[in-house]
């Protein structure tokens, strides 16, 4: 079966009960083609509502829970059926990037490397509805999708056109696992979430940093804002308190060591006289919206003095320095000479 149905990072408690949406259980699979040190191979995550909780990377060969409630020593069976599970998953996924290579004429020789990523997620709202997606990526680009009315898989670039006819005959998954996402994983979802309950309805406010930076382009305003949890946040640049300034820079949600979230936004900017920036927080720990000033020292690159103008203002120095030393000089020689 395909990666996602026979995908391990799966707890059985055999414990039912209702919840109702909105909630989102995504599985999350990254194979690379070359063998990289330090790098996994393999790996796959697990996530519910934006909480990593599993995890299985083919460095290690086993699957493992991130939080301390699925930990728990009767759950150890379980933890190994997810490994088996898993091991089979990276053996189906190595076929599938050996045959994308292939119909694509890359190699993993001469040092190419590529990337393949598979996502699956299934949501269940509020008014009991089921809804969920499946995409399929390959060096960073989105080229294959399920079509949910069709139940097939479908070609997102004119690229993936014929392929995505060779990829439903050879991994004809599209049904098998659309019926996974209606039942099983809804399933799984509700199994989870009496023992993540504590973890997702954990909220830690953001710590913020505004800072900038000089380039050839010119002025950078930075403000990264670390140590938050939940993972959702909005973070903004506004100017003179009511316009808000556009990043250029596509801003990332990285994850944090200790379980929290961090993210940096850059916005470009010209200096003028009087205005105000500040960075806007929006967070679900925090009862309004965080504001930071950004002001600058009298050290600031943001109203330092152009290099030009030093420049010029050093050369006149030195200039008037030389005009008085000769002009002493030649006084000296007057003097020395009994010249009135």
């Amino acid at each position: 079966m395909g990666c996602i149905l026979t995908l391990a990072l799966l707890f059985t408690f055999g414990i039912y009960v209702v919840y109702s949406g909105p909630h989102i259980l995504q599985y999350r699979l990254t194979l690379i083609s070359t063998p990289t040190p330090g790098s996994p191979q393999c790996t796959i995550t697990a996530y519910m509502d934006g909480l990593n909780y599993g995890r299985y990377d083919s460095d290690t060969g086993h699957g493992q829970a991130l939080v301390p409630s699925l930990s728990i020593p009767s759950l150890a069976e379980h933890r190994e059926m997810q490994t088996r599970h898993a091991r089979g998953v990276e053996l189906i996924q190595r076929d599938k990037i050996k045959f994308l290579m292939g119909f694509l004429n890359k190699t993993n020789g001469n040092g190419d490397f590529h990337v393949y990523q598979r996502k699956f997620a299934c949501e269940l709202h509020e008014d009991g509805t089921v809804r969920g997606y499946e995409e399929i990526a390959f060096d960073g680009k989105e080229f294959i999708s399920v079509d949910k009315e069709r139940v097939v898989y479908v070609p997102v670039t004119q690229e993936a056109l014929v392929i995505t006819e060779l990829w439903n005959k050879r991994y004809d998954y599209a049904k098998t696992n659309k019926i996974y996402l209606e039942n099983e994983c809804i399933q799984h979802m509700k199994m989870y979430l009496p023992y993540l309950s504590t973890d997702l309805e954990r909220k830690v406010p953001p710590k913020v940093k505004v800072s900038s930076s000089e380039s050839e382009s010119g002025t950078k305003l930075h403000c990264r804002v670390y140590g938050f949890y939940p993972r959702d946040v909005e973070v903004k640049w506004i100017k003179n308190g009511r316009d808000e300034i556009h990043s250029e820079e596509a801003a990332q949600i990285l994850p944090n060591p200790d379980g929290t979230y961090q993210i940096r936004v850059s916005v470009g900017v010209t200096p003028e006289g009087g205005a105000t920036y500040s960075c806007h927080i929006d967070h679900s720990s925090l009862e309004k919206t965080l504001v930071i000033p950004f002001e600058p020292n009298k050290r600031s690159h943001f109203y330092i003095i152009p290099v030009a103008w030093l420049l010029l203002l050093l050369l006149l120095i030195i200039l008037g320095a030389l005009i008085y030393r000769k002009r002493m000089a030649k006084g000296q020689e007057n003097f020395r000479g009994g010249k009135p």
